[in-house]
């Protein structure tokens, strides 16, 4: 296997673009993966609309007793014909019900990570698609070199994220299964309050690529993607409140007194870990 793409999902029912967002993105990976092997991983965080899968997927029990269901074979084909997701390349489909108001992004993101069969891995939202050429050939090119992989994300207003900006991202970037794993995948810690996911991780990247040297990480705009569809992991805790609480937590969790500054959290700053390709 070439590479699996985990695709983070989950449709709240009420958007009016979403799934057509959805599908973009899918389409995109199959105009593009030429000959590669390539297999795609959903890991829905309990969409409404996907309900039915409750009842016709396999249970999975994760380590905290939390049951994931999954759909494979002739059960995830038949599924994907009613439902109009004939794509080739999905060959699992991960389905963590949303019992508690709450966004687990990371527990079905850490299954789906478990589940895959390539070294290789790329991570999108389901709202990111390419608009990059030949972008699976680029990814599975720079894996062969570096250990980590972040590509460029165009906002919807058209503006590409520049290797200066000190925001983080959990979408469009490729990994080594194993380095992923050795840095302690997602924090499944982030579903308190609903947010961070993408904070966690990336701090625990930097720190995990400061500790072994000899691993390279880089920034390309040979990988683009649009963010065509943000905003749908509406968090479910009081805005002031998930603030104070995150920046709480991350500090117990990393010893890390405010995450959201460049002084005191140098992963923030790509210049510091992660080389410039674009």
């Amino acid at each position: 296997m070439d590479l699996s793409i985990i695709i983070a999902h989950y449709d709240p029912g009420n958007h009016p673009s979403c799934i057509e967002s959805f599908h973009n993105t899918i389409r995109q990976i199959e105009l593009q993966k030429g000959d590669y092997e390539i297999e795609v991983i959903i890991a829905d965080d309990g969409s409404l609309t996907h309900q039915d899968i409750q009842s016709l997927g396999s249970p999975l029990t994760d380590s905290d007793e939390q049951i994931i269901y999954q759909l494979k074979g002739n059960t995830l084909s038949n599924w994907k014909h009613k439902n109009n997701f004939n794509y080739s390349s999905i060959s699992h489909w991960l389905y963590l019900p949303k019992i508690k108001p709450m966004m687990s992004k990371a527990r079905i993101g850490n299954a789906a990570v478990t589940m895959a069969s390539s070294k290789n891995l790329f991570f999108l939202d389901d709202d990111n698609y390419f608009i990059s050429e030949n972008t699976i050939t680029t990814i599975i090119k720079l894996l062969k070199k570096y250990q980590l992989v972040f590509g460029q994300i165009q906002d919807n207003n058209g503006k590409l994220r520049s290797y200066s900006s000190n925001r983080v991202q959990g979408t469009t970037f490729g990994i080594v299964k194993h380095q992923i794993e050795e840095a302690g995948l997602f924090g499944e810690w982030t579903e308190k309050v609903s947010c961070g996911i993408d904070s966690d991780l990336w701090y625990k990247l930097y720190q995990h690529f400061q500790n072994n040297t000899h691993l390279q990480a880089c920034y390309t705009s040979g990988i683009q993607t649009l963010d065509s569809c943000s905003k749908r992991w509406k968090t479910h805790i009081d805005t002031f409140f998930r603030n104070y609480a995150l920046k709480k937590r991350f500090k117990e969790i990393h010893g890390c007194n405010n995450y959201r500054s460049i002084n005191n959290n140098p992963s923030r700053s790509k210049s510091n870990w992660i080389i410039d390709l674009t």
